[in-house]
C-alpha cells in the first residue's frame, strides 16, 4: 500500500464519533472537509473522493447564507493559529439562526453569533491524540 493511500484511508471517523455527530444532526445538513464521511445532505471537500462530494474550499464555501440547519466541520488539524477563524466563521455564515454547528478540532472556536452548548473529548485509543467535538447553536445574524 502506498503512503498516500494510508493517509486517505484515515479520513473517516470511527463509529463512535460518527454516531455522536449523527445523533446531534437535524434538518438540512452540510459536512465540510467531508473526506469519506457519508454524513450530510451536502458534502464539500477540497479533494473529493467521489462525484457526490462537491469540490470546495472551507474558507470560501459555495453556499448561501443561513441555508443549513446543521453544519459539520472537521478542519485540517495542522492549520496555523491565525488561519483557524475563517473556516469557523464560514460555518456560522451558512448555518441558520437556531441551527447548530458541530466542530471537530483540538481547539475550541468562538463567535459572537454562537453559543457553545456541548463539548465531548474524542480519543480513539489510549495514549493517542485527542480532539474536541464542540456543538454550537447559532443565536443571531448580528456579527459585530
Amino acid at each position: 500500500m502506498k503512503a498516500h493511500e494510508i493517509i486517505k484511508d484515515s479520513w473517516v471517523w470511527n463509529g463512535t464519533v460518527e454516531e455522536f455527530v449523527k445523533s446531534r444532526m437535524k434538518g438540512y445538513s452540510l459536512n465540510i472537509c467531508a473526506g469519506k464521511s457519508k454524513l450530510g445532505n451536502v458534502r464539500i471537500d477540497l479533494d473529493p473522493y467521489d462525484k457526490s462530494v462537491i469540490r470546495g474550499n472551507m474558507i470560501n464555501l459555495p453556499c448561501e447564507n443561513n441555508l443549513f440547519d446543521t453544519v459539520i466541520q472537521d478542519p485540517p488539524w495542522k492549520i496555523g493559529y491565525y488561519h483557524r477563524w475563517k473556516p469557523f466563521f464560514e460555518c456560522v455564515r451558512v448555518c441558520k439562526v437556531g441551527g447548530q454547528i458541530i466542530y471537530n478540532a483540538y481547539w475550541i472556536p468562538e463567535s459572537k453569533a454562537t453559543e457553545l452548548i456541548e463539548i465531548a473529548v474524542r480519543q480513539d485509543k489510549p495514549f493517542t491524540n485527542t480532539s474536541i467535538l464542540s456543538v454550537f447553536k447559532k443565536t443571531t445574524d448580528e456579527y459585530d
